[in-house]
């Protein structure tokens, strides 16, 4: 009886998974396991970053305005050099600012750090998206009590 269904053109069902398997698999690596990689590098990627801006809040707490720039260029390249820093995979190198206010009687610093970085793998359908196809750009800030206020020249 199966032969003679399929004898008048009648497919059998053996094996008919097999051909979806391949379009499935390449919709779930596309559409969910890359997206996924690249979401939680993301998430490395700025817990690296963070690491930066408090390294160069705690060395701006008490170091003077006019030593900054140069102190904060050599943590940058430091940073960029080290397995951490070479994460990130920057498109370009980390830009502070520096700023300073008084409340009270306390002095504080506030350093903020752009940072912009590319995706760890590049999805070609999200490659509009910020962080999954196309560069990413995200400040981190942070904020403390100087050591000494005369440093912050205010």
């Amino acid at each position: 009886m199966k032969g003679r269904l399929y004898q008048y053109g009648f497919r059998t069902k053996v094996g008919s998974s097999i051909s979806e398997f391949a379009p499935a698999l390449f919709l779930l690596f596309f559409f969910a396991v890359f997206p996924m990689i690249n979401l939680i590098f993301l998430g490395l990627i700025f817990s690296s970053c963070v690491t930066l801006n408090n390294a160069e809040l705690s060395e701006a707490a008490k170091t003077p305005n006019s030593q900054l720039a140069s102190i904060f260029s050599n943590m940058q390249s430091n940073w960029q050099s080290t397995g951490i820093g070479r994460l990130t995979n920057g498109a370009t190198s980390p830009q502070s600012e520096i700023s300073y206010s008084n409340i009270g009687i306390d002095a504080y610093v506030t350093v903020a750090t752009t940072f912009t970085v590319k995706p760890f793998f590049t999805v070609p359908f999200f490659n509009t998206v910020p962080g999954l196809g196309a560069p990413w750009s995200f400040t981190v800030s942070g904020k403390k009590v100087l050591e000494s206020a005369r440093y912050a020249n205010l």
